[in-house]
């Protein structure tokens, strides 16, 4: 979900632009969501920040046209009462039981063999692939899926070492944060230090590059090509091709006490993803890893919405 902050910037730039002082500038603004999904992530932040970050939340509410839909209408008849539920959870108050279907594995599974089980990964293409993920609640387990789907994947493995530096002029954190440790970091959003790819691989950038050619953080990508310094990859319907390009990145949020940078393909294996990060993406067919508890009610929601 977009922080309040994102549409009071556009609210005050539009306001700057038009010199009017109506919301947004008298332009008429069409937005659409689901407020039950996951709220802003706030570091460090208490229930009440992570609350208050809500468009919902804000005075600017007040002064939108509310158009709420009733009927789900990609839901097929024979769904309806998985649409009534899934409603219920979303309408369900924080420390209530939810009880899930009885269809659900009661116990933990391979969730590689329950979502591929009928592909034969020897000749499988990337349309196959394109449909399915693995949904986790962290990022450790899903970089565990990613890298036990990519042994049974064919062809040739690409191995790509990022270059790690400390951002510091002081000499003693040089000798303080050796390299070797920097490599063994993965802050949120930063792509792994050793990236190992294959072509026919599908990818999602972890970074803005080009918006205007849809290529944004979350784009997925089919990998065409790999050579030393440049990926090239193409959409998921395979209309344009693109080159990726490593780029010095520097993660925005983390808990150390210094700055690092590093450069690296922005990209990451998309097998499998957090729930957070398939937000607003729809696939075919999924499976919900729920080994550890999730944080909180909207992303169970979000969760067992993607099919």
């Amino acid at each position: 979900m977009t922080h309040v902050h994102a549409f009071l910037a556009v609210d005050r730039i539009l306001q700057d632009l038009t010199k009017c002082k109506e919301p947004f500038g008298g332009k008429v603004i069409l937005l659409g969501g689901d407020f039950r999904q996951v709220l802003p992530v706030i570091l460090r932040g208490s229930r009440t920040l992570t609350v208050d970050s809500s468009l919902k939340k804000h005075s600017l509410w007040l002064k939108f046209h509310k158009l709420y839909r009733t009927k789900n209408m990609r839901a097929l008849e024979s769904e309806r009462d998985f649409d009534a539920w899934l409603l219920d959870i979303g309408k369900k108050k924080s420390g209530s039981m939810i009880q899930l279907p009885l269809q659900c594995y009661p116990s933990i599974q391979d969730p590689i063999h329950q979502l591929y089980s009928d592909i034969d990964f020897s000749s499988v293409t990337p349309q196959e692939l394109k449909d399915r993920a693995v949904l986790t609640v962290n990022n450790e387990r899903f970089m565990e899926i990613n890298n036990k789907v990519l042994e049974f994947m064919p062809g040739n493995e690409t191995v790509y070492k990022a270059v790690d530096m400390i951002m510091s002029e002081d000499p003693q954190d040089q000798l303080t944060f050796p390299e070797e440790f920097l490599n063994s970091l993965t802050p949120t959003g930063l792509p792994l230090y050793e990236l190992k790819l294959k072509i026919g691989y599908i990818i999602m950038l972890l970074r803005n590059l080009a918006p205007s050619k849809g290529l944004c953080n979350g784009t997925c990508l089919i990998i065409t090509k790999l050579q030393q310094n440049i990926i090239q990859a193409k959409s998921i319907d395979g209309t344009e091709t693109f080159l990726i390009p490593q780029i010095p990145l520097i993660p925005s949020q983390t808990n150390m006490p210094f700055k690092f940078e590093r450069i690296q393909f922005p990209i990451r294996l998309a097998f499998s993803m957090t729930i957070n990060k398939s937000q607003g993406q729809t696939f075919e067919k999924i499976c919900l890893v729920l080994n550890e508890p999730v944080f909180s009610r909207g992303q169970l929601y979000v969760g067992l919405s993607r099919a």
